[in-house]
């Protein structure tokens, strides 16, 4: 599972599921104190801005921890898109 270390969280997705059941890519979250979060780094629908919203919440995470967290999420976004990108051309999907 790539993983990166960015302040005090852990960003990573499942190398190990199929990519095409975790379609649009995204990133989920550690580090907080009472939970986890995931964020869509693309599109969910034709409708949709390409932006990075919220996917999941799993616990209590504030107000305040989502958008400090959505600010590096956004911030590096192109490294986490190229990464999953790449993953999906070595699996073959």
């Amino acid at each position: 599972m790539p993983t990166w270390k960015i302040s005090s969280y852990r960003f990573y997705f499942h190398s190990g599921e199929p990519l095409k059941k975790h379609k649009p890519a995204h990133i989920h979250v550690r580090g907080l104190p009472h939970g986890k979060i995931q964020f869509w780094l693309e599109k969910t629908d034709a409708k949709s801005k390409n932006e990075v919203k919220v996917k999941k919440i799993k616990g209590r995470v504030s107000e305040e921890e989502q958008n400090e967290v959505k600010k590096l999420v956004v911030k590096n976004k192109d490294l986490f898109l190229a990464k999953w990108k790449k993953y999906q051309a070595q699996a073959g999907k």
